[in-house]
């Protein structure tokens, strides 16, 4: 295997690593939205835009790789990795199109992961919205005393047992 072909797989297996890590912030921060704990929510969004800045660099670092590679090998023009596994040695290729397929794997288990958090922090927020709204229209007349106190209040009770 050339170096220039071990540094792709050393690549796509650290890319891999760090898309663990971010799967199992994934997981942890679904705890942490269904808690409402919303400092710790800001400190895992920090730490995965940390990861994040990292698979910018990691993915520099790829095109770089993959590039040398194309030199090296003379090919003209590749869409993919994929592609490029396919026009090289048939070990060199299995090395790639492993960790490769490794990585989409896990990117795709993450973009679910992500999506289903995202879902749960909107049934949240929906959740606190509708609160405030209930506690906004209860508290519009308090405090002001009308001609049938006694049955505005009751009325009040009313409309809100009603709501829920």
């Amino acid at each position: 295997m050339s170096k220039s072909v071990e540094q792709l797989v050393q690549t796509l297996d650290k890319e891999t690593e760090i898309y663990n890590d971010l799967l199992q912030l994934a997981k942890s921060k679904r705890e942490v939205i269904k808690a409402q704990d919303i400092d710790k929510l800001e400190e895992m969004v920090s730490e995965e835009q940390g990861l994040v800045v990292s698979l910018f660099k990691l993915e520099e670092i790829r095109e770089k790789v993959v590039d040398k590679i194309m030199r090296d090998e003379k090919i003209d023009f590749v869409d993919n990795v994929t592609q490029l596994a396919e026009l090289l040695k048939l070990d060199d290729r299995h090395k790639i199109l492993d960790a490769k397929n490794k990585l989409m794997v896990l990117i795709k288990t993450v973009n679910e992961e992500t999506k289903f958090n995202g879902r749960l922090l909107e049934d949240k927020l929906e959740l606190i919205n509708f609160n405030i709204s209930l506690l906004a229209q209860t508290g519009e007349d308090s405090g002001r005393y009308g001609k049938r106190a006694g049955n505005e209040e009751n009325e009040r009770k009313n409309l809100f047992d009603a709501r829920v």
